[in-house]
Parts: C-alpha cells; structure tokens; sequence
C-alpha cells in the first residue's frame, strides 16, 4: 500500500500549477534564471511559436526562471532559487508558477520545440552529444518510463487485491508472492531507467547549455518517492515470499477434533485377547465340599 501511495505521488508530479508541492515533483529542473536576467549571455532569436511556455517580445524570447520536467509534463515559471549540483539533488524553493503543460503520454522534454531553437543558432547551442541524448531520451527512454510507469502502478494495485485472499491461506500468498515479483520487477526498471536517464541527461544539458547560463538539476522529492516506492515494493516481496511458506492459512486441527485415532505410542500396555479370555470358569455352587456364597439371583433344585 505505501509503495503505490509513492508512485500515485510520482505520477501527480508536474501536474497541477495550483498546487505548489505537487509542482515541486519532478525529475529534472532547468534554471534559466541567469539567462533571462541577463540578456547579453545569450541573443535569443525571434520565434512565431503559439505554445503558453514561448514568450516573445521585442521579437526576442523571454525565458521562464524554471522548467520543471515531469512524468507527463512540465511546469513553469519565476523565482527559481535551486543551489546544489547535479548530483546534489538540488531543489528548488520560493518559486512561482505560471502554468503547467496538459498531460502527455510519453512526454519528453525537447528546449529547442519548448525555447523556439532552430536553424543554425541551435546547431551551434546544441552539440553532437547533447543531441543523441536527445534523441534516445525521445525514441527510447520516455516511451519506457511512462510504460513501466503504469505497469508497476497496475501490478501493485493488483498485488494488494490478491493479497487480501493472501491473508487466509498460503496458496493465497504464493499467488501475492508471484505478483509481487512482477510489481517489482517493473518497479525497479522503471525507477532504474529514470534514473540514468535524467542523471545522464541533465550532465549532458549542463555540458551544452551551462556557459549560456541555463543549469539542470535533479529533483530530490521525485528521487526519493521513487527510491521509496522500490523500497516499500521489496519489503512486501519479502513478507509475502515468508507467509507463504511459513505463516499464512489456517492452523491444523488436533487429531481429536478430525475423528481419527491417535498413534500409539510405545511401551504402552493394551489389552491383548486370547485363548485365556475365552476360558469361562466352572460353577461354583458347592467347593470342596462347603456351600458357596449366598447368591440371591441364583435359584437351586
């Protein structure tokens, strides 16, 4: 149940504009700050682009502060204040944000679609390297992770509805046992492709882009949702795999209660019949010679 509390945040990540701490999940943030406070770093061409993130004036484009990429999307917006590295987990505080992206299947993140780069400005900005990441990121990686994504979210869902049954008998956790495997085995591929992903893909960025005053950085609250999700997936594995063998069903039933014999145990007398049971003694009306006992029930002659 907490590993699928902590995927539902996952993917709630970079989806509401309203909502501050929702739009403070996301995997990867660039920080334009520097760039659009200062316009002599960078001669940003004009753009004729409609989407709500290009901003134009004077024909030259105005920036955001932040880009925060999400699962589905991005948010965006002013007062960006992210300090820390890459690898630092940086994160950004104070910020303002202006909208948020409708939610798209297989996102992926493209700054020259989002900043309006084209031509030879953006050969020039985006190097070779920068772009092949670019292009697995688009082709590859984010049509996995979103898949993955909802594969390990279906799977744990599930898991928690046979685990139900789980409680009640061991055939019912081994089954939650198989299917806790499979939630893992989605959980920890997805988690593990989004991480390289946007740890290679953010040092590739900082590499092109950080002399133009545009620095990423990875989002520690999405990180840590992930990582514990992966967690909480592999607790539950455990338990589950150990009920199944060693706890789970119904305790057995004295012989007693079943109706059948108990084993005998040894060295216990029981009586044995024979020639000597069979042997019925003579009467004894009259022994040597004197009469026997009164016997009331016994009539005479």
């Amino acid at each position: 149940m907490a590993s699928l509390v902590f995927q539902i945040m996952v993917g709630l990540g970079g989806t509401n504009a309203k909502n501050s701490y929702l739009s403070n999940i996301y995997f990867l943030e660039a920080n334009a700050t520097i760039a659009a406070q200062n316009s002599s770093l960078i001669n940003f061409p004009a753009n004729n682009m409609t989407d709500p993130a290009d901003k134009t004036a004077n024909g030259k484009i105005i920036l955001e502060n932040f880009y925060a990429i999400g699962l589905w999307g991005y948010c965006a917006g002013s007062g960006a204040n992210t300090t820390g590295s890459l690898l630092a987990l940086g994160q950004t505080t104070a910020q303002s944000v202006d909208f948020c992206t409708a939610r798209q299947l297989h996102f992926w993140f493209d700054p020259r679609t989002v900043w309006g780069f084209t031509g030879s400005f953006a050969n020039n900005m985006f190097t070779n390297d920068l772009n092949n990441a670019l292009n697995y990121y688009e082709q590859t990686a984010s049509k996995w992770i979103s898949t993955l994504f909802i594969l390990a979210v279906v799977s744990t869902a599930v898991e928690i509805l046979i685990g139900i049954g789980g409680l009640f008998s061991r055939l019912g956790s081994l089954f939650t046992t198989l299917a806790s495997l499979v939630t893992s085995i989605f959980l920890w591929s997805f988690t593990i492709l989004a991480t390289v992903t946007y740890v290679g893909l953010g040092s590739a960025f900082n590499v092109a882009l950080k002399n133009y005053g545009i620095t990423f950085y990875l989002g520690r609250t999405m990180f840590i949702y992930m990582w514990l999700a992966v967690v909480c997936s592999f607790v539950s594995g455990i338990f589950w795999a150990f009920s199944s063998c060693c706890c789970s069903g119904r305790s057995r039933e004295p012989a007693y209660n079943k109706g059948t014999t108990a084993e005998r145990t040894p060295y216990t007398y029981e009586r044995v019949d024979g020639p000597v049971q069979q042997y019925h003694a003579p009467p004894m009306n009259n022994v040597g010679g004197r009469p026997a006992a009164y016997e009331p029930f016994r009539h005479g002659n």
